[in-house]
């Protein structure tokens, strides 16, 4: 199709500048001629930003033409940086977070795209350790049988993903629950979804209190989704603390992302892990 409307300048450009050509011609050539040359740029660019869509692998919208055009008309809505935290409105609730501090993930970061999907790029880990970090959701899910449920991502449809189980959304308060804090923040379609891990680039969603996300952007781990926060004709498509967590690039980093889930899974349903002994977790 390109090397066609290529032709089709360079017959038209002929035509025009050749001596003696008949000015009707090219009076009734000049309109398509320039139709051409504003069409041509346009459709390289969706030709080529469409591949970009594919190539970034299945998530939540369809891997079709109308769903490119949707996650472009979506664009005019993302957040202006995604790298500074959410504002801490006076109805959050609790106002402290759950993670104090995150040793500072060294190198820069990597090259993150899209929206739906949304993904790394590079700095990818290893299919081993893509599988250790499949496996501490696994064992996380199995320590807490209980507390923890796993499932297909509700945000993508697909993918491995740690849910709030029922009972733990109408748990009485104790204390594997914040003080005063044991309500469920609501993340897709008003269920628990804690996080999910992406098969293709080993990055996970989940969904942070407001400064545990000023934690994680500072210490490098993450960044927030575009759409964080976000409302499109009255409805939020993502909660404001909807953020991206790097893939791990060494197993010793495994334990600092499964410490940044457990944050999520405290935000999302006021469960402190690190307190639910004897609350379906390990004694």
């Amino acid at each position: 199709m390109a090397a066609v409307l290529d032709q089709g300048v360079k017959n038209f450009t002929d035509i025009l500048i050749t001596p003696n050509s008949p000015s009707k011609l090219s009076y009734l050539l000049y309109p398509g001629l320039l139709i051409t040359i504003l069409i041509l740029p346009a459709y390289r660019f969706v030709l080529k930003d469409y591949h970009v869509f594919l190539a970034l692998g299945p998530g939540g919208t369809p891997k079709t033409f109308p769903g490119y055009l949707r996650v472009s008309y979506l664009r005019l809505f993302t957040i202006s940086d995604p790298l500074r935290p959410p504002s801490l409105a006076e109805t959050v609730f609790p106002t402290n977070g759950y993670l104090r501090q995150l040793p500072q993930r060294s190198g820069p970061r990597p090259t993150v795209a899209g929206i739906a999907p949304h993904r790394q790029l590079d700095q990818k880990c290893t299919a081993e350790l893509h599988h250790v970090l499949r496996d501490g959701l696994h064992k996380l899910a199995a320590a807490f049988p209980s507390l923890i449920r796993k499932g297909s991502s509700c945000f993508e449809k697909n993918g491995l993903a740690l849910f709030l189980s029922a009972c733990t959304q109408s748990a009485p308060p104790n204390d594997t629950v914040h003080p005063g804090f044991s309500h469920l923040n609501p993340t897709c379609q008003d269920t628990g979804e804690i996080c999910h891990l992406h098969a293709m680039d080993s990055s996970m969603h989940l969904t942070l209190h407001p400064l545990d996300i000023s934690i994680v952007l500072s210490a490098g781990w993450g960044e927030r989704h575009p759409l964080a926060g976000k409302y499109v004709h009255g409805k939020e498509l993502l909660p404001s603390g909807f953020v991206m967590i790097y893939a791990p690039r060494q197993e010793s980093q495994v334990e600092t992302v499964m410490e940044i889930v457990k944050a999520g899974a405290w935000w999302v349903g006021g469960v402190d892990l690190a307190k639910a002994n004897g609350f379906g977790g390990e004694q």
